[in-house]
C-alpha cells in the first residue's frame, strides 16, 4: 500500500508540472498574438491576385520647379508722401471751421475760412503796384519816341525801362502772393477785395486732428489740421534675412486679417528696404488695392507672398496617405511588396506636393497610384 500510495503522488506532481507548464505556454502564445496584431507593420505583401486587382501605378519622384508662400506680417503705416499737415499760409482768425478728426474730405472742398486786415492791404498793394506798372509803361513808351527824335536823353530813357523792370518785379511778387491765399490776381479788382480767405484740402482723405478752433488768431506756417490722403496707407511687412532671396518688387501679395481671414485684399510689393534692423528683419513695402473694409493706420495684417520657385523632389498628391496625423508613401521595396515611408510635405503646385526630406524617397520607385489600397490591406479591412 505504500508504494502504491507512493507512485500515486509522483503522478500527480507530474501532472501538475505539465498543467503549468502549459499554461505558462498558452499565455506566452496570447501575449505575442496581441503583440503582432495590435502594432501595424511596416510593410505589405499582396498575393498575385490582390496585386492583379489593386491597378497600382509606380513612378519615381519628379525633380521640378515649385512655388512656396511666405506668410509674413505687419500692420499699416501712413507714408510720408501722403500724410497732409494743412498750415496757415498767413496770420489770421478763424471764422468758419467744421471738420472734426474721422471726417473724409474731397479734394478742394473748404476747410478753414481765416480773416484779417492784412489781406486787404495786400490786395490794395497789389492794385497799386499794378497801377505803377501800367504808367511806367506808358512813361517808357513816351520816351522811347523821344528818344527817336533826340528830344530825351538816354538816361532818361533808361530810367523809365528800370522802373518798369522794377514794377513789374513788384506786380509779380505779390501776384504771387496772392495766389498763396487763393486770391486770383487776374480777377482782382478795387470793388471785390475781400478781407477773408479759404483754406481748401489738397488732396482727398481723410481728417486726423483738428488743432484750431472758431476765433482762434493762428500765425503763419501754424499747422491747423492733419489729414492722410485717400492712397496715403500701405502695408509695411517684416521679413526675415532668409525670406529675403525669395522677395522682389513686382511680387503679388494676398493680405489678409486675424478677425477676417476669408476677406482676401490684393497687393503688390513697392519697395525692399534694403537693411536688415537689430531685430533681424527688413521692411516690405506693399501697396493694396481698395477694400470695402476700412484700413487704418496702425492696423496689423497678414500676408501671403507667393515666392519665386526652386527645384524640389515631388510627388503626386494621390500618392501621399495620412495616418494617426502624419503624412506617409509607399515604395516599392520588391515586385509586390511595399514599405509606408513617412514623409513631410512642403508647398503644393499642379496636384505635385513637395517632399522636404526628399532624401527618404528620391531613389524609391513610389506607390503614385493606389496608396490607399494598400493602406487598408495593411489593416486588414477588406477593400
Amino acid at each position: 500500500m505504500r508504494l502504491h500510495h507512493k507512485i500515486s503522488i509522483i503522478i500527480l506532481l507530474f501532472a501538475g508540472i505539465f498543467w503549468l507548464q502549459s499554461c505558462k505556454n498558452k499565455e506566452n502564445t496570447i501575449s505575442e498574438e496581441k503583440t503582432e496584431t495590435s502594432a501595424l507593420p511596416g510593410r505589405v505583401l499582396l498575393t498575385e491576385a490582390q496585386y492583379n486587382n489593386a491597378n497600382l501605378q509606380i513612378s519615381g519622384p519628379q525633380r521640378m520647379k515649385i512655388g512656396h508662400i511666405i506668410t509674413l506680417n505687419g500692420k499699416i503705416e501712413a507714408m510720408p508722401e501722403n500724410t497732409i499737415t494743412v498750415s496757415s499760409p498767413m496770420a489770421g482768425f478763424v471764422r468758419q471751421i467744421k471738420w472734426i478728426p474721422g471726417m473724409t474730405v474731397q479734394k478742394g472742398e473748404v476747410l478753414i475760412r481765416l480773416e484779417d486786415k492784412e489781406y486787404i492791404q495786400l490786395q490794395q498793394d497789389y492794385l497799386s503796384a499794378k497801377n505803377v506798372l501800367a504808367y511806367a509803361k506808358l512813361d517808357l513808351e513816351r520816351q522811347t519816341e523821344l528818344s527817336k527824335n533826340q528830344a530825351s536823353s538816354d538816361k532818361v530813357l533808361q530810367q523809365a525801362e528800370e522802373k518798369v523792370k522794377q514794377s513789374l518785379i513788384l506786380v509779380t511778387s505779390l501776384a504771387s502772393k496772392l495766389k498763396l491765399i487763393r486770391i486770383n490776381p487776374a480777377t482782382l479788382t478795387s470793388e471785390n477785395m475781400t478781407s477773408q480767405i479759404v483754406i481748401t484740402a489738397p488732396e482727398s482723405g481723410t481728417i486726423t486732428d483738428v488743432s484750431v478752433n472758431h476765433g482762434k488768431y493762428v500765425l503763419a506756417g501754424d499747422n491747423m489740421i492733419s489729414m492722410i490722403g485717400y492712397n496715403g496707407s500701405k502695408l509695411v511687412l517684416k521679413a526675415f534675412e532668409k525670406d529675403l532671396p525669395f522677395l522682389k518688387k513686382g511680387q503679388k501679395v494676398v493680405i489678409y486679417s486675424n478677425t477676417r481671414p476669408d476677406k482676401k485684399i490684393n497687393g503688390k510689393i513697392d519697395y525692399i528696404v534694403q537693411h536688415i534692423g537689430q531685430e533681424g528683419f527688413a521692411n516690405i513695402i506693399c501697396s493694396m488695392d481698395q477694400s470695402s473694409e476700412p484700413l487704418i493706420p496702425g492696423m496689423y495684417l497678414n500676408a501671403g507672398i507667393e515666392a519665386q520657385s526652386m527645384e524640389s523632389w515631388t510627388v503626386p498628391e494621390d500618392a501621399i496617405i495620412h495616418f494617426e496625423g502624419k503624412e506617409y508613401v509607399f515604395v516599392e521595396k520588391e515586385k509586390r511588396t511595399y514599405e509606408m515611408v513617412e514623409i513631410s510635405t512642403g508647398q503644393k503646385e499642379n496636384n505635385n506636393i513637395q517632399i522636404l526630406n526628399d532624401q527618404n524617397i528620391k531613389d524609391q520607385k513610389v506607390v503614385i497610384k493606389g496608396a490607399y489600397t494598400l493602406l487598408m490591406k495593411m489593416k486588414n479591412v477588406e477593400e
